[in-house]
Parts: C-alpha cells; structure tokens; sequence
C-alpha cells in the first residue's frame, strides 16, 4: 500500500492506494489550515479504506520546493510515523513531480518552473522522457527569461508568455508515488527532508538586521 501527501501548496492532496489498486483521495481546501487537517485527513481516508496505519509500508510526501510551513508540516508528519513503524519513505520534488505530470502527454526538452516570490524563481530542467539534466535551483527573472527551453508552470502560480501549465491533482501524486515505490527511489527517515533552496522570510529579516 502507499500512502501519499502534498502540502507544499494552498491546496493538499492526500492519497492511498491499497495493494488491490483501488484509490481512496482527498483534497484539502486552501482556506483549511494543514497543520490542523492532514493526520485528520489522513485518519478518515484509513476508516474509508478500511486498513489501519500502520498497515501502510509505504510512504511518499512532497518535500518542496513550495511554502515553508506547508512543507515542514508534511516532512514533520511522516518523520513521526517512521519513528513508530518499519516503511520505505519517498521524498517527492514538487519540480520532479511537474515533470512526470508533463512528460504524460508531452515530448520535449522543458524547465520546471515554480514561483519563489520577490523575482525569485525555483528551476529545474529535464530532457525528452522527464530526464533530469539540471537540478533544482533557485534564480532570479533576468536568468529565466534566458532559458531557451519550454517553461512549464503550476496552474495558477504563475503567468509567463509562451509557458505549458500542469496541475497537481491526488491522482497524478499517486501516480508518482507508484512509480517512485515501483523504481525503489525510498530513502532513510533520517535522510528524509524539506527542500527550501532559499531561506525563509524571517531568516532573511533576520540576515537584514545584522547587517545594520
């Protein structure tokens, strides 16, 4: 079975597959606070289900890049069931996952592309087949707008001229989460951690203040 969950973004998706295939999925509304919701969530799908958890051996959980908070509060989920029962774990790159979901229908050489606020963006560039050539990185608009490759953003978190959109459904998680499982991409629980690229907004304020 696997067990899967975003919240990297406003909207979390949760998912389980259980052996027979069969899916069970939920989705988190954006105004719902994660912290609050997801183990809830993730109870409730479990009843649904009609397996327990610690039934599940493995896990998948989006480790950014994405908000801060939504991504600790993911990462500090699974941590907290890997300390009480024996699983495989599956850090999943909201960039990596872009490409999987694009390469479905799609050919070509792309960069991933995710908004990091303030001109900032997160990046990461694939070949034909979702091949990842470049990591994930972060750079400003003057070094995006020289990328020669399609750009493909998350629906709705950017609007750039001449970009292909995807969007991160349950569906398409579990999707990733089965070929993660399938192609053994599981790391130790100790090696399972966020990916900020860049530091948070307090961490900067904070940087500022002792310049002065």
């Amino acid at each position: 079975m696997v067990l899967a969950i975003n919240t990297a973004f406003m909207e979390a998706n949760i998912g389980l597959v259980l052996d027979d295939g069969k899916r069970f999925e939920r989705t988190i509304d954006a105004k719902s606070k994660h912290s609050e919701n997801v183990l809830k969530t993730i109870d409730a799908l479990c009843e649904t289900a009609g397996v327990k958890l610690q039934d599940i051996d493995n896990f998948a959980v989006v480790v950014g890049p994405g908000s801060f908070t939504g991504i600790r509060i993911g990462v500090a989920i699974m941590k907290a069931i890997g300390v009480v029962k024996d699983a495989k774990f599956f850090p999943v790159s909201s960039l990596d996952l872009m490409a999987y979901i694009y390469t479905q229908k799609n050919n070509i050489d792309f960069t991933t592309v995710l908004n990091g606020l303030s001109n900032l963006f997160f990046v990461a560039s694939y070949k034909k087949g979702g091949i990842k050539v470049q990591e994930e990185r972060m750079i400003e608009k003057c070094e995006l707008e020289k990328i020669k490759q399609k750009l493909v953003c998350l629906k709705g978190d950017l609007a750039l001229q001449n970009a292909d959109y995807v969007e991160i459904t349950t569906e398409n998680l579990l999707d990733y989460a089965l070929f993660l499982v399938a192609n053994d991409r599981s790391v130790k629980i100790e090696n399972l951690n966020p990916v900020y690229l860049r530091p948070s907004q307090a961490e900067a304020n904070l940087k500022s203040v002792k310049k002065v």
